[in-house]
């Protein structure tokens, strides 16, 4: 994993090799932030990858207070689940430089090959009895990740069924991995609580798959592996909280 700024774009070939790459774009470049961010979806042989660009788009922080890359900072938030488990996509280049005065970065993701996001698979699946089992297992696994990211205080803040992807570990089991997409709004809250509190009631906001009874199954799991207080009041774990 690369990060770094390069002032001399002339001798960065794998930074021109990943800027030059064509593709769809999956989200058209838009300006905020005071510049400019786009994701092209790429074949390169034989495999899918996720490019990032951007140009100008940046946060400030009190160690930056000047700002700096929105895509340095996701890339950290990349490594930070990674290193605590939770399956994220694989980051196969992340660099920025500065180029003719404008900062430039690159974040290049592979493919999660084999999964679906869980707003896809509502859409296309048609068997009661597997959406049932399914939502069982991805909401017991949600509950466990979920849980994990939150007891290291830190928040996903962007916890959409469009950013949550899944994929059975096995054929015909009922195992199911679950990856994080779309890091770049997560962020170190200063209490559990806070961090459990924005995910989860964004989550039931916009999970609309998940019934009260997945709900209760999340719950339950969440609170099996949250450090959470048991003797603390946390509304956000009730199934008629999404406030």
């Amino acid at each position: 994993m690369i990060n770094t700024l390069s002032r001399d774009a002339q001798t960065d070939s794998d930074f021109d090799y990943w800027w030059e790459m064509e593709g769809p774009w999956v989200e058209e470049p838009n300006h905020r932030r005071g510049g400019i961010s786009g994701v092209q979806r790429c074949r390169i042989n034989g495999a899918t990858y996720y490019i990032k660009k951007q140009t100008d788009h940046t946060c400030r922080s009190l160690r930056h207070p000047l700002g700096y890359a929105t895509i340095a900072r996701e890339t950290h938030r990349l490594d930070v689940c990674h290193k605590l488990g939770i399956s994220t996509p694989e980051v196969v280049f992340s660099q920025t430089r500065l180029h003719q005065g404008a900062i430039q970065a690159i974040l290049a993701t592979r493919e999660l090959a084999g999964f679906s996001s869980v707003e896809a698979w509502q859409e296309s699946v048609t068997d009661d009895f597997v959406k049932k089992e399914t939502l069982d297992a991805l909401s017991r696994k949600l509950g466990e990740i979920l849980s994990r990211l939150h007891n290291s205080r830190w928040q996903h803040g962007c916890l959409y069924d469009k950013h949550i992807f899944f994929r059975h570990e096995r054929k015909g089991s009922n195992e199911i991995e679950v990856a994080l997409i779309d890091l770049e709004k997560c962020r170190r809250r200063l209490s559990i609580s806070q961090a459990s509190r924005h995910d989860i009631r964004q989550m039931r906001r916009h999970m609309p798959a998940m019934t009260e009874r997945h709900w209760g199954i999340f719950n339950s799991t969440y609170r099996q592996f949250s450090y959470l207080s048991p003797n603390k009041g946390v509304p956000w774990l009730s199934t008629t909280d999404c406030n």
